[in-house]
């Protein structure tokens, strides 16, 4: 100690020394006798310092880090003390420096901290300040609070409750605050009127004389002044003993010490305490007392012996007996207590220390000097408090540990984690987190029902839970992997659970039906109740084991009470004071506990109750506990050494000590009672995440694990379980593939079944009778299986029409299966059988709704569920006897469905989490979430939307003897179940059964008879045999009778396709001889059926003419329904033998006849699926393609390109360091950190200004400046409106909130009121009901199918009444009558609608033209209205699809048309039929701003504004073929009669050009004219059908918005006409559909898609089809194509397909790139042949142009007559073969050249270092200003001498002028064959070129054209001279295209000052 001191004066004193020392250095000794003077003197001086040093008696005495200090000091970290007044006082006073570490946290000082206002109150966290609830106990925490730095409320004076007093003021303090002789109101009313207010009060407690009541009377007498003034100890008997040498006068005023009785002086006031028996004899002097006894004169009795202090007097033995005050007082110490001779002492546990002060109590200290932590929870939140000694001068803090929960209860803590319980409804769990709450994870979920309380054993780590509705005692694993319930008997309703790990012992409460503390061993056996008797809510409990003793608290006696674990010596603590007490906790001297009533936390003393306090404040308050290391000594156990399998438990040390418990599904072995054996199998749960598939062990009570995890290289779209080997099927709609995956195997696990005519695959089922595999493709319309015997497939059932299956699930052993059907109407769920043959019938069709229905079933108790997520609900059925049954309807759109065990699991949408309940639905709901956070899981993804789940299964003993499972069952092929004894055999596509057995199938093209309706195929031996072959008997249909009845052959005629067959089949006619009058067929039938039969409505090439003169596409014929109305296309004759088909057409295995290019396209066209044969080739990528990990193909040159191209990274795997090569990969530095500046990800030399970054136009290669700009969702994605995050756009209005800012639940009660006409529906409080549905206003709504059945279905029984039975017998309805409780309601047939009397029926008229966007015709092109319905018919170039609404191109090649779309340098071709993508063409790194193809002729065209190029290549080979010159071309469109391109050109596009590559030349037909504001040319589109040219024309005026005008022209560019004129608009891109004449254009101001009809005589009024949608973001190309209309965005990489009719839906095609620029489908029905093309017959010299009359001959812009021939040189025509030539020889060279520009680059550093040199010596000399002008002369700047003249002349620029010159220049085909030849070196020079003149070039290329012109007229205006400097190969710089005095080149002129 004095050591320290020592160091620590010394240290004061130092600076004083350094200047000492320095001073005696700076001095200058003169002679030796001074030195020496000078050392005596500092020697003196420190001698002086040392006597100062030697007093100094300041420093702290650090002691022991355990002692305590006195209540005025404060103790360092190091265990000194100092004074209390020295903290935080800005000096340190501790050694340690502790004293002004934390000042804050000590002072609690704001801003961190708010102290509240009582003396040592608490102090919150900022946190708890203004947070709405009260948390300091007088509540000012709450006072003054402001939002910003505006008061908003100044505190709201409340009403106070019953356990509060109302100070005068109107705040509010707690009731025990009142009269305590501290004033807590501001006023002191407290102490006045609430003294009064007390003593009136104070019935059953102490009035004190200053007027404050003692709650409990036991506190007086008790030797402690309570109250104060120290009445509550006046006139004590009990305390005025004279065994306890004390002497009480009569009157009861004094209480004298036995030396003042009988000692001559009367001290009493009555003079009690004197009398004459003080002087009688004997006297004491006579007396003999025992030993250590001694005598005492007394007023009454004269001589009495009394025993010292601690002594009790033995009157019989006359001996003084040791008193064991430890016996007899259990509140002499808090923890040990040691009797010994004549007193006691007390002593502490270890961890304890007693306090000197007192010597009876104990506190707790650790070496690490952590604080007591005491937690207590709210329900939504845990709060921490850290307690202080009520000594020290620090406040309790209280802090926030964890918030945002819901219903937490139970709480504890072990050191490392905190633990609580949730009890919400359906989410019930044990949370674990971190000590500051972080990091929570749920540890528990299965098994529990309300978890109100948890104990945390921290001997051994285990969880012991008490659980109120599952009436136990539980405890888990530290991990909660294996769970056991202990303790069932007896227990009713437990609450509170207090565990002694040492003892082995567990203790609770239970509030049941009889409530009682219980006891038991912590491995559950021994269980007793301890105290049973006068109790009645225990809630919490708490146990002091130092002195073996219990306290709990009742809510309903309002006490806490105490006994010894055995029950024994109950006393209570405290009464009176509690109001409704609930936690409980003990540490130390001292009680904590919660009180609902005074929603706050309590302390008091746990002997006395006294020093009762209020902590802190907060809601309702639940559990308390305090945690200290002391509290958890880590000792030595039993199960350290145990070796228990699976759970060690503890247990009384007479029983063992431990014991081992095994989770469910396991027995612990009775050899060696250490390990478990399994009894029962578990069941697994899979789980499809993306590409992870993950195996999870289910167990009713436990945390569920993942077993393993499984990254599979395919996507988990849907999961079934194969019983049979434990092996699980997948489908991935990604790949388009069926897979069988077994997790067992070690070898090759992922076996691919299926890889080719795969759409959608919304559903799987297994049979495991007969071992196939089901499944539902909603793409294709189909149900197929394949057989896992013989690996064939067969098609199920084909769905016709709308109608597509999304569900599935099958029932083998009775022969059926149940499939959701989802149509445009309405969806409903049918039954059929497993073969697919025989009638479908309709089971569930009410109240479905229109998203995913999923199937599970449960073959024990034949319970079919399924999941509709549209509506919310799960329902279940018994599937022998249909009736549904609502399991639940309150789900947020559950998915998918499995059954493991006794419980059914489901996912919802869009939530990453698994949900589950017991199949009864009599439990809870359960949920666990994703831990990605696992080891075991650490690679799985962020979960999908869609989540499938399968179970494991147990196969049934029946399922090895199904016939199915012997031979095949005697199938060819497939053997399907037909019941568990049954069997039935299936044909693969393009096969049919070769006989009538129907078991053997061969190719249908071997079928020489085929019965007509079932299917099986005879020989022609079989036919007209006089016996039945066929089922149908069709094989006997049309014979002859001959010789009394035998039979013959009927000669039948095959006729063409085009021909119409005589009904006796006899004969064929021509068409054009159908109803004209003569009978051509011998039975008459041509002139049959002609009443009806329309002449003039010609059938086009590909339709069959129906008897009634209707026309059917020949894809329709022979398929099973009677399209034509009179069945004439389902003739038997004709469909028997059906006709053979025409070239160019496939003809099915039904007769129908479909497009050849529809064969093996992927999608179902024929009814049979004959078309999608097993002959289909499989998809493979081509040689030159690279196939990417999801599947796709992709050119092999966007292999390691640096781009992401195939959308899961996979073509940037291992790619090289050189990986992108060329100039993408060169780096190079990009602007500084004063000017910064954007580089292209895609080309890294590309460094533009840091505006480009989301300005809406894409400056790099990829578009990747337009990238993530925050305001790009996917079209199935909604944007939060501040964060522009992108959520599911079901999220929206679902009542949660996902978005931050909650713009997600806004303006929903306006949506959702709207209905389907647009108007706003009535809306009220309570929901309205479905139309098919009945409302009970009650809110309550049944099915219309319940109403007047005779039985109530509503509560209120709304649903009957007396008019039931008579609403409809009178026949007033023309349709249907439908009786209800208030009469007769009519309905109407399909199709129909009531009329105004409610009673007659309408027909709908399907085909009028919409009103609104929102309604489209439901045919794709033509409609034709029925009575009750409608038909669809297609255009020439189209045949109906099977589903009856669309129409399908029938020019359609290798499996569909093509997507081109523009990537700034690039054209890419996806193909998504072929999953391909590849390059089409390539402008190296020059922009394309315009694509189109001409589909006829196999052309495709490409414009390049930089290049002022028009390029026309062959689309088979990629090969260019041609390329004009034209100025500053942009969007182009291809006039596909003639083959001529028409072009947006100029500087300012305000132009059209028509270019003919065949005339080689190009002219201008259209020149905007002058008029208000700028005007621009936008886009254009051409009709070559209808020969007519449609352009979009903005204009803006100065400071006004931008309006959009488009037009209609001839072709010549005459008759102009004004379609639309639409104000503040921007539209970007045009399209045509030329067979229903519509014009389609986007808008980027609106985000509108629109159509106008351009008709003759249609209505010119545009109609919004899609509006502020996703799919709208920033469009800039748009195609029409078949029914779809296609759109790119900038800065998305998808491409929307949109459809326009019907059910108007968006769906997205990705593209990998950001910067799609134009799109076009290559599809050659977009552009229909004309009639005519009267440039066949023209002999222009120039251009042959179509016109109004005819056509048009032009030479450049001018329009010449035939004969006139065209002046030489007016060509565009650039030389390709030059091109070819001059891009090879420059490869050649590339090699040499690279060392001559090294050569080069050496002489150029030695120039600039000579100039340095120079320049360094210059400034030496003082010269300070260096004036150098350097001029540099390209030496090829002259290169070639020619200049670039546009084709149109000089006048083509003239604005408004169109007269053009009479003759060219005779020069100008010269100059043409050099003109742009550095440009198109460019174009044919490779992409990835190393050459080193190509990087130096790209890195001096300047911007656009605009830039230079901007750039022109600021330096005209400062009259600075332009210096030109052109780079290699250009042409001279001469006046050009940009109206300025430098070179036409505008990809290399450059300016120079």
């Amino acid at each position: 100690m004095k050591q320290n001191k020592v160091i620590e004066t010394t240290n004061a004193w130092s600076p004083i020394n350094n200047q000492m020392a320095a001073k005696l250095r700076t001095n200058h000794v003169r002679t030796q006798w001074s030195c020496w003077w000078s050392l005596c003197l500092y020697l003196c001086q420190c001698a002086a310092v040392l006597l100062l040093i030697c007093g100094a008696s300041a420093a702290p005495s650090p002691g022991s880090a355990h002692m305590r200090c006195n209540a005025d000091q404060f103790q360092c970290r190091n265990g000194g003390c100092i004074l209390q007044a020295k903290m935080c006082d800005g000096r340190s006073d501790c050694t340690d420096n502790s004293d002004e570490l934390e000042c804050d946290y000590k002072l609690c000082r704001e801003p961190h901290w708010f102290p509240c206002a009582q003396p040592h109150g608490a102090c919150l966290a900022k946190e708890l300040k203004c947070n709405g609830i009260e948390n300091c106990p007088g509540g000012e925490d709450e006072r003054h609070c402001s939002t910003g730095d505006r008061i908003f409320m100044d505190y709201a004076p409340r009403n106070c409750s019953q356990y509060e007093y109302m100070c005068q003021d109107h705040s509010c303090i707690p009731l025990d605050f009142m009269c305590d002789g501290k004033p807590d109101c501001e006023d002191n009313s407290d102490e006045n009127a609430g003294c009064k207010q007390s003593a009136a009060s104070c019935s059953t407690g102490h009035l004190c004389n200053n007027g404050r009541c003692l709650q409990r009377k036991q506190w007086q007498c008790d030797g402690i002044d309570d109250c104060g003034d120290g009445s509550d100890e006046r006139n004590c008997p009990n305390l005025c003993k004279p065994t306890l040498g004390k002497f009480l006068c009569r009157n009861r005023e004094l209480c004298l010490n036995l030396s003042q009785v009988c000692d001559g002086r009367a001290d009493c006031s009555d003079g009690s305490d004197e009398s004459e028996s003080c002087h009688v004899k004997p006297d004491c002097n006579s007396t003999k007392c025992a030993p250590g006894a001694s005598c005492q004169m007394m007023p009454t009795t004269g001589p009495e012996c009394y025993c010292p202090a601690g002594f009790r007097m033995m009157t019989l033995q006359q001996k003084c007996e040791d008193i064991n005050e430890c016996d007899e007082h259990d509140d002499l110490c808090s923890q040990r207590c040691e009797n010994h001779s004549g007193g006691f002492s007390c002593a502490c546990d270890d961890g304890y220390q007693l306090d000197p002060s007192n010597n009876r109590t104990c506190y707790a200290v650790d070496k690490d000097n952590r604080e007591p932590l005491l937690l207590y929870t709210t329900q939504v939140s845990v709060v921490g408090m850290r307690l202080h000694q009520q000594q020290s001068k620090l406040r309790n803090h209280v802090f926030t540990v964890a918030s945002n929960l819901s219903k937490v209860i139970g709480v504890a803590y072990d050191g490392e984690h905190v633990y609580w319980t949730n009890i919400q409804h359906e989410v019930e769990s044990i949370v674990r987190a971190s000590a500051d709450g972080s990091n929570a994870e749920i540890l528990l979920t299965s098994g529990l029902d309300a978890p109100e309380d948890l104990a945390v054993d921290w001997l051994t780590d285990n969880i012991y839970i008490s659980d109120n509705v599952m009436r136990h005692i539980a405890v888990c694993s530290p991990d909660a992997v294996t769970c056991v319930v202990l303790v069932t008997q007896d227990v009713h309703q437990p609450r509170g659970l207090a565990l002694w790990p040492q003892r082995g012992q567990m203790f609770w409460t239970d509030w049941g039906s009889k409530p009682m503390i219980a006891r038991a061993s912590m491995d559950g056996t021994r269980s007793r109740p301890i105290v049973s008797d006068n109790i009645h809510w225990p809630n919490g409990i708490a146990l002091d084991m130092h002195q073996e003793r219990v306290y709990w608290v009742d809510a309903k006696l309002g006490t806490i009470e105490t006994a010894r674990t055995d029950g024994t010596a109950r006393r209570i603590v405290l009464d009176g004071m509690l109001k409704h007490p609930y936690g409980m906790a003990v540490f130390e001297d001292q009680l904590y506990w919660s009180d609902w009533g005074t929603k706050s936390v309590h302390a008091c003393h746990k002997f006395t109750g006294k020093g009762h306090r209020i902590l802190a404040r907060d809601r309702n308050i639940y559990a308390v506990h305090v945690y200290h290391p002391s509290k958890q000594p880590q000792l030595p156990h039993a199960c350290e050494t145990a070796r228990c399998s699976h759970l060690c438990l503890l247990a009384e040390k007479d029983a063992g000590g431990y014991s081992c418990a095994c989770p469910e599904g396991m027995q612990l072995s009775p050899i060696d009672q250490r390990s478990c054996r399994q009894v029962q199998k578990k069941q697994l749960l899979y789980i499809g995440l993306r590409s992870v598939l993950l195996e999870i062990e289910h167990t009713s009570f436990g945390r569920h694990v993942v077993s393993a995890s499984h990254v599979l290289p395919c996507y988990i779209s849907e999961l079934v379980y194969n019983p049979i080997n434990g092996t699980i099927f997948i489908a991935d709609n990604v790949q388009r593939a069926l897979l069988l995956y077994d997790p067992h195997e070690s070898g090759q696990r992922l076996v691919t079944l299926i890889y080719s005519n795969l759409g959608n695959v919304s559903s799987l089922a297994f049979d495991h009778l007969a071992h196939n595999l089901y499944w539902t493709d909603t793409e294709r319309h189909v149900i197929e299986l394949l057989s896992l015997q013989t690996g064939q497939r067969a098609l199920v059932r084909f769905f016709a029409g709308e109608e597509m299956p999304i569900g599935i699930s099958v029932m083998p052993a009775e022969g059926y299966m149940f499939v959701a059907l989802k149509a445009r109407r309405h969806t409903h769920i049918d039954h059929l059988a497993l073969s697919g043959l025989g009638s479908q019938t309709h089971v569930f069709e009410d109240d479905l709704g229109d998203d995913d229905i999923k199937f599970a079933v449960d073959y024990d108790s034949h319970t079919m569920y399924w999941a509709d997520s549209d509506v919310n609900r799960i329902s279940f059925t018994n599937y022998r006897q249909a009736h549904q049954q609502t399991f639940s309807g309150r789900f947020r759109r559950p998915y998918s469905l499995a059954l493991v065990g006794q419980d059914l699991f489901w996912t919802e949408l869009g939530t990453p989490a698994v949900m589950w309940t017991h199949k009864s639905n009599m439990g809870t709901h359960k949920r666990f979430e994703f831990d990605t956070g696992n080891q075991r899981i650490a690679s799985v993804p962020p979960p999908p939307r869609h989540i499938p789940l399968t179970a494991s299964v147990r196969v049934p003993l029946e399922a090895r003897s199904h016939p199915c499972q012997q031979a095949n069952g005697g199938c060819s092929h497939v053997c399907v179940s037909a019941g568990q004894f049954g069997s039935a055999c299936l044909c693969p596509a393009g096969f049919v059964y070769r006989d009538v057995h129907n078991r053997t199938c061969i190719e249908a093209l071997d079928c020489e008879f085929r019965c007509r309706t079932s299917g099986e195929c005879l020989t022609m031996a079989h036919r007209c045999n006089g016996r039945k072959d066929c089922a149908d008997a069709s094989d006997e249909a049309n014979c002859e009778l001959v010789n009394g009845g035998a039979t013959k052959t009927r000669i039948n005629i095959k006729c063409a396709i085009d021909e119409f067959t005589c009904h006796n089949g006899e004969q064929c006619l021509e068409k054009s001889k159908r109803c004209n009058g003569q009978k051509e067929c011998s039975d008459g039938s041509d002139e049959d059926h002609c009443a009806q039969f329309d002449r003039t409505k010609l059938c086009h090439d590909h339709q069959h003419a129906c008897d009634n003169g209707k026309c059917v596409d020949y894809s329709l014929m022979c398929d099973g329904t009677d399209d034509c109305g009179d069945n004439s296309d389902e003739l038997a004759a004709s469909c028997a033998r059906p006709a053979k088909c025409g070239v160019g057409m496939f003809q099915c295995s039904s007769g129908s006849c479909i497009a050849s290019g529809w064969e093996c396209d992927g999608k179902i066209d024929c009814s049979d699926a004959s078309d999608e044969h097993d002959k289909c080739g499989k998809r493979e990528c081509p040689e030159n393609m690279h196939r990417c990990l999801l599947g796709q193909c992709i050119d092999r040159q966007l292999v390691c390109d640096g781009h992401n191209d195939c959308g899961d990274r996979s073509d940037e795997l291992n790619c090289g360091p050189n990986a992108g090569a060329g100039a993408a990969g060169i780096n190079i530095s990009c602007g500084s950190v004063e000017q910064p500046m954007y580089q292209c990800a895609s080309n890294l030399q590309l460094c533009l200004p840091t505006a480009v970054r989301c300005n809406g136009t894409a400056e790099c290669p990829r578009g990747e400046d337009e990238a993530d700009c925050g305001d790009m969702c996917g079209i199935t994605e909604f944007q939060c409106r501040e964060s522009k995050e992108c959520i599911r756009l079901e999220f929206r209005c679902d009542k949660e909130r996902d978005c931050r800012d909650g713009s997600d639940e806004a303006q929903c009660d306006a949506s959702s009121t709207a209905n389907g006409n647009g108007t706003t529906a009535m809306t009220s409080g309570r929901r309205a009901c479905k139309p098919h549905l009945f409302d009970c206003h009650d809110g309550e709504c049944v099915d219309m199918s319940r109403v007047c059945d005779g039985f109530e279905d509503c509560a209120n029984g709304s649903d009957e009444g007396p008019k039931c039975s008579s609403a409809c017998s009178k026949h007033i309805c023309q349709h249907m009558c439908r009786a209800t409780p208030a009469g007769a309601v009519c309905t109407c047939r399909d199709g129909y609608r009531l009329g105004i009397d409610q009673r007659s029926c309408l027909d709908i008229d399907e085909c009028a033209p919409p009103a609104s966007g929102n309604e489209q015709s439901p045919c794709a092109q033509i409609c034709e209205n029925t009575p009750g319905s409608y038909q669809c018919q297609c255009y020439p170039d189209f045949m109906l699809r099977q589903d009856r609404s669309s129409c399908k191109s029938i020019d359609t090649q290798d499996g569909g048309p093509s997507f081109l779309f523009s990537s700034y340098d690039e054209v890419r071709n996806l193909s998504e039929r072929h999953a391909m993508l590849s390059v089409a063409w390539s402008a190296n790194d020059t922009r394309i701003s315009g694509i189109d193809v001409d589909m006829r002729r196999q052309l495709g065209y490409f414009s390049s504004d930089e290049q002022h190029v028009v390029y026309q290549l062959d689309m088979r080979d990629r090969r260019p073929l041609a390329a004009l010159s034209l100025n500053a071309p942009t969007k182009l469109a291809v006039e596909w009669t003639t083959g001529n391109v028409y072009v947006i050109s100029g500087n300012a596009a305000q132009q059209i050009s028509v270019c003919s590559f065949a005339a080689k030349m190009c002219g201008r037909v259209l020149q905007l004219p002058h008029g208000r504001g700028h005007a621009t040319l936008k886009s254009l589109a051409v009709d070559g059908h209808h020969a007519r040219l449609f352009y979009a024309v903005m204009r803006q005026e100065s400071f006004g918005q931008p309006e959009t005008e488009l037009y209609v022209a001839r072709l010549d560019g005459s008759r102009r006409e004004l379609l639309l004129r639409k104000e503040r608009s921007y539209v970007t891109s045009i399209a045509i559909d030329p067979h229903q004449q519509l014009l389609y254009f986007v808008d980027l101001h609106t985000r509108t898609l629109e159509v106008i009809s351009y008709k003759a005589r249609g209505n010119r009024q545009s109609r919004i089809l899609l509006q502020k949608s996703n799919a709208l973001r920033r469009p800039t190309g748009l195609s029409i194509y078949e029914n779809h209309a296609y759109i790119v965005n900038m800065g998305a990489n998808e491409l929307v397909r949109y459809r326009l009719y019907g059910q108007l839906t968006a769906t997205a095609i990705p593209l990998s790139v950001t910067n799609a620029q134009d799109i076009v489908v290559a599809g050659q029905s977009r552009q229909p042949a004309a009639p005519s093309n009267p440039c066949e017959h023209a002999h222009c010299s120039g251009m042959c142009v179509l016109a109004d009359y005819g056509y048009e001959c032009m030479c450049g812009s001018e329009i010449v007559s035939e004969s006139h021939p065209c002046p030489h040189g007016t060509t565009n025509e650039l030389d390709i073969d030059a091109l070819i030539s001059g891009d090879q020889s420059e490869q050649s060279n590339s090699s040499s050249s690279g060392i001559i520009f090294a050569f080069v680059c050496i002489i150029i550093g030695g120039i600039l270092i000579v100039l340095g040199i120079g320049y360094y010596r210059y400034r030496a000399r003082g010269h300070r200003d260096l004036n150098i002008t350097l001029h540099f002369q390209n030496p090829l700047a002259t290169h070639g001498g020619k200049a670039i003249t546009e084709s149109d002349g000089p006048n083509e620029l003239d604005d408004g002028n169109n007269s053009r010159p009479q003759a060219a220049d005779a020069t100008f085909s010269t100059k043409r064959k050099t003109i742009q030849f550095d440009v198109l070196q460019k174009f044919m020079r490779h992409k990835n070129s190393q050459n080193v003149e190509l990087a130096t070039e790209m890195s001096l290329e300047n911007g656009r054209a605009s830039e230079l012109q901007s750039l022109v007229n600021e330096r005209r205006d400062t009259r600075i001279p332009n210096i030109v400097v052109a780079g290699a190969g250009d042409d001279v710089a001469t006046p050009g295209f940009y109206g300025g005095d430098f070179g036409s080149d505008d990809v290399h002129a450059r300016l120079v000052p």
